[in-house]
């Protein structure tokens, strides 16, 4: 009988795994799908901004572009400026994470 009473119980929990197991994948399914529709609206949502603002850097590239054309001198002395700027930040970075020498005393 206690046999019988145990192989009852083992089963009938079987029958609740599995139970909870495809309940399980049915709100893992109509998550996804949730997750799905709300990923394709924001992109929708998105693609005019992303379209305007490709538009835009182009715009700006292109005037960029114009501008260094018709002045070279004024470019190459500020990509020159903007390199020694970078020279001495990354000098007084580099002091600033040295040891200070230590004294030595010979007495």
């Amino acid at each position: 009988m206690a046999s019988n009473d145990v192989q009852s119980q083992i089963s009938a929990l079987r029958d609740e795994i599995a139970q909870l197991q495809k309940d399980l994948g049915e709100r893992g399914a109509e998550a996804y799908e949730t997750v799905r529709e709300r990923a394709g609206s924001a992109m929708e949502a998105a693609r005019p901004a992303v379209r305007s603002a490709t538009k835009y850097v182009r715009n700006e590239g292109a005037a960029v572009a114009q501008t260094a054309r018709e002045h070279p001198a004024a470019l190459s002395t500020l990509l020159l400026g903007a390199g020694l700027a970078g020279i001495v930040l990354g000098y007084l970075l580099g002091s600033l994470e040295s040891e200070p020498p230590r004294r030595q005393r010979w007495f």
